[in-house]
């Protein structure tokens, strides 16, 4: 309880309890605080209250108040921010940048970070803005690459998203001489950077680990690891090999003050590491690891339980690789528990915790599962084919954007559609 009061108040202080201000939502771990949410669904599938065109792409929402914000991209063209109604999902206005090119699974990629006063997000090509909410117009924006020449995109784009500490904001060029830096979040003003780190596809995520506030990211490549630093110096504080993924994308989770759990894909599997401050230094090590990694979406924290999806690109073509999939549920000592294996497999699908209730969106074919989190087995409350595609089948339609729930209203992306759906009783 004392990690998540910790995690939510460095979100703007004055943002509503039931916003989602940016990725992994509140507290940057996929877990709402939100309660009165129903359990099962009718015969015919929970309320969709409304559903809104896209272009193509994975860019998750956030939500401030009575707006959301996420975005989206037209191929080849421009990367855009959009101010949709959280009411009715009608497009309250828009900010376009020109955008040239496009990586392969073309579309827009993170989810913005909002403020009461500006919301923060990344293109996919690197372009990193502060969009005033009062003038609908950018106070800054800046390439990576314009600011530090070295600075190359990931394989599939930048996809992460950028964190705000305090008056820094947390930007990852990622170059032969550059790593991640921070930046003055209302001026654009370069505060400190890192030295080269390898490359991500994984966001940094903010942690107090012995007593120590720190932005901790997850980097493959040369001088890939688990990395550490101070928000407001950039001082590194610690820096690990002990796990490396050729392809992160999954974020750090904090379990408490002393360990983080790793996860990946790629055949990467997953670990679980203690990190203990002895007053001039940092001392990491192994506690367990284990095969099975989450590709896309991080393992959620439930009551001294972890649950991840165990999908990735080796096991979701082939059915008896699937069979040893799906939902899987860990002790924080190494055991696993069970696994949904084919039944359901739910792909590299999203998930978030609210209200007891694990909820899930299938991400091969967008499926809304309601599933109870229980060490004592898998079990689904409840199940809808809320985007209308053909649930049985094995074609995966990419459906791998994070979720958002804000004042019981759960939403969802699925490539070229939003939709809203009432949880609430």
């Amino acid at each position: 309880m004392k990690l998540h009061l910790l995690l939510t108040a460095l979100t703007a202080a004055t943002l509503s309890g039931k916003d989602w201000p940016r990725f992994l939502g509140p507290s940057g771990n996929a877990t709402s605080s939100e309660t009165g949410l129903i359990k099962t669904f009718p015969k015919d599938g929970p309320k969709i209250v409304w559903k809104t065109h896209l272009e193509g792409g994975f860019g998750g929402a956030a939500v401030s108040g009575d707006e959301i914000f996420l975005g989206d991209r037209v191929e080849k063209e421009k990367d855009m921010l959009l101010c949709l109604d959280f009411k009715t999902g009608m497009e309250k206005w828009r900010y376009e940048s020109p955008s040239e090119g496009e990586p392969s699974f073309p579309g827009s990629r993170s989810v913005p970070t909002i403020e009461d006063d500006a919301v923060y997000f990344l293109g996919t090509f690197g372009e990193v803005f502060r969009i005033n909410r009062k003038t609908k117009k950018a106070d800054w924006k800046i390439k990576l690459s314009d600011r530090y020449p070295d600075a190359k995109a990931p394989h599939w784009g930048y996809a992460q998203c950028t964190l705000i500490v305090g008056d820094t904001l947390i930007v990852m060029p990622f170059g032969k001489d550059t790593g991640i830096a921070g930046w003055d979040k209302k001026t654009g003003k370069e505060l400190w950077k890192s030295e080269g780190i390898g490359n991500t596809h994984s966001s940094p995520i903010i942690s107090n680990l012995g007593g120590v506030e720190q932005v901790v990211l997850l980097t493959t490549g040369k001088g890939g690891g688990i990395h550490s630093y101070d928000p407001k110096s950039g001082k590194k504080l610690w820096s690990t090999d002990l796990y490396k993924n050729r392809i992160p994308i999954t974020v750090p989770l904090q379990i408490d003050d002393h360990r983080l759990f790793v996860s990946g894909g790629y055949d990467g599997g997953s670990k679980m590491i203690s990190v203990k401050n002895s007053g001039d230094d940092f001392s990491v090590k192994e506690l367990w690891t284990t095969k099975k990694g989450t590709q896309v979406h991080p393992p959620i924290l439930i009551e001294d339980h972890l649950y991840f999806l165990a999908n990735e690109n080796s096991n979701h073509k082939t059915k008896t690789r699937r069979k040893k999939g799906g939902l899987v549920c860990y002790t924080l000592d190494g055991e696993e528990l069970w696994s949904s294996g084919d039944d359901p497999f739910m792909g590299r699908g999203a998930s978030l915790y609210a209200d007891g209730t694990l909820i899930i969106q299938d991400g091969e074919n967008g499926t809304l599962r309601l599933v109870d989190p229980s060490p004592k087995g898998f079990k689904t409350q409840a199940e809808a084919n809320v985007f209308g595609t053909d649930p049985s089948s094995r074609k995966d339609l990419k459906y791998w954007s994070p979720l958002a729930l804000s004042n019981g209203k759960l939403l969802m992306r699925g490539q070229n559609n939003l939709i809203c759906v009432d949880l609430k009783k």
